[in-house]
């Protein structure tokens, strides 16, 4: 068993099982694309560090739903990012990274985290887009060389400039709990990038990715290594077959569905192509999209078929320091991020059907680690909610808790906190908090102008269990508005 500082053992890799000591290790989780950057806090252009209590909170929630495991999005590139030039790095975005790592290790969640993402397009065009820098396009290191994105593959200078991004990231030392980065088994794998090639070009050149995959072993040895392309529609012709066969290729390779009903056979297609055939683990990397029949379907066959190791939807979001939860569009609309426990009131930003989506991936989280979903009781809430201090009877906001289905709100009267009438009654019941970041979550109709009011709230579990209350707030006043 390869352990690491403080008893965690690293995932390892026996051909194509993942496994943990000597346990297959399976998993069904949610990507977090945004736990290392943030693109959806309101007002903010381009992606920001997330805070330590939203990468709590969307940690926590993996490990709530019975997720192991959890993919991240790649390293941004461009002024305010993880990488901001050629060797310079910013010192912010990777102290956001350290808390995400040392979060994440709390929960005993494991995290697979890409370098850096594809470029969607060719080299004519002149200038690139400096909106893609949100999403690392190896296209802009080639930039910062004046070379064409094409040449990422071959160019020599190229290659050394992505080698010295792996070798400060992976000797980097964690500020919050003092792990190197290459040291770390929080880290199942690091992975070469995010849909390398793109669905229907060529992958990546075996030499430049037996080469990365070489680089990483040397300065991360216990940790596995991810292939950065996908197999596309049909994964024989697509992957690189000279380095799917090769000893020292990647550990794991994968694709990406979103194809509905049809993902079902090419899911079965790719395992028996990726795992079997030449022994290399193989995962879902995304997959969404769709409906929670079709999703009924690829988990049902993930759980039966053992060559695929795990799964991980497209995508979950967390609550925001300013309250409520953080949202995320996808295909203009059509289909939105999901959100722990689950909401079934479909109000801006929630999709109608993660009331159902959010439970059934918790349901096969714990079916494919060989636990019965049935006995294994929705979590309390924690941590405790925490009302926002600018609060006012017609503007309540708080902090949520992780898997709170929904809220009590308590209210008390006082004109200091040393004279608080503090028998508080409840004022609100069955509130939720599936609003977009920094709304108003509730407000007391019932309360009297001039009077001086003391709130706090309790989040209610799935399950009925519930949290503490929160430190009231308070006093507060309610406006006359006649």
């Amino acid at each position: 068993m390869l352990t690491a500082q403080h008893g965690w053992p690293f995932i390892s890799r026996r051909g194509h099982m993942l496994l943990e000591g000597d346990a297959p290790f399976r998993f069904i989780s949610f990507n977090l694309p945004s736990l290392l950057l943030l693109g959806d806090r309101p007002n903010i252009k381009g992606k920001v560090p997330p805070d330590p209590f939203e990468q709590h909170d969307a940690l926590l929630s993996i490990a709530h739903l019975g997720g192991r495991v959890t993919r991240t999005y790649t390293l941004g590139i461009g002024e305010n990012y993880h990488i901001t030039g050629l060797g310079t790095f910013d010192e912010g975005c990777f102290v956001a990274m350290d808390h995400a790592l040392a979060l994440a290790r709390n929960v005993r969640v494991r995290l697979i985290i890409p370098f850096i993402n594809n470029h969607w397009g060719d080299d004519k065009g002149g200038k690139i887009d400096a909106s893609i820098a949100t999403h690392g396009s190896y296209a802009l290191l080639a930039a910062m060389r004046g070379k064409k994105p094409s040449q990422f593959w071959t160019d020599r200078q190229l290659s050394d400039d992505f080698r010295n991004i792996i070798t400060y990231v992976l000797n980097r030392v964690n500020t919050v709990n003092g792990i190197r980065y290459g040291d770390d088994p929080t880290v199942l794998a690091w992975q070469l990038g995010n849909e390398l090639g793109g669905w229907n070009g060529a992958d990546p050149p075996s030499q430049w990715t037996l080469a990365m995959t070489s680089h990483i072993r040397s300065l991360a040895p216990n940790t596995l290594v991810a292939d950065g392309s996908i197999g596309g529609l049909k994964s024989k012709d697509h992957l690189c077959a000279k380095t799917l066969s090769s000893a020292q290729g990647p550990d794991l390779f994968t694709n990406h569905y979103y194809h509905g009903v049809d993902d079902v056979s090419r899911l079965a297609e790719d395992a028996e192509h990726i795992a079997r055939k030449h022994g290399k683990a193989f995962f879902v990397g995304e997959f969404g999209f769709s409906t929670p029949e079709v999703y009924g379907m690829i988990y049902e066959n993930m759980i039966r078929n053992t060559l695929v190791s795990g799964s991980l939807m497209w995508s979950l979001r967390f609550h925001s320091i300013s309250g409520g939860f953080y949202v995320h569009s996808e295909q203009c609309g059509k289909f939105w991020s999901y959100h722990n426990p689950g909401f079934s009131t479909g109000n801006h930003g929630f999709g109608s059907e993660e009331a159902q989506v959010v439970p059934q991936t918790r349901h096969y989280a714990y079916a494919i680690q060989g636990i019965d979903p049935r006995l294994v009781p929705h979590p309390v809430p924690h941590p405790p909610p925490q009302l926002l201090p600018d609060i006012a009877p017609n503007w309540i906001r708080f902090r949520g808790s992780v898997s709170a289905a929904s809220y009590m709100i308590w209210r008390g009267s006082g004109n200091s906190h040393a004279n608080i009438l503090w028998e508080p009654q409840p004022v609100g019941t069955n509130i939720m908090d599936n609003k977009c970041s920094g709304s108003t979550i509730w407000q007391d109709h019932s309360a009297r102008p001039g009077v001086p009011y003391f709130y706090a709230v309790q989040a209610v579990g799935v399950g009925g269990a519930m949290s503490a209350r929160s430190e009231p707030v308070g006093p507060v006043w309610a406006k006359n508005t006649t």
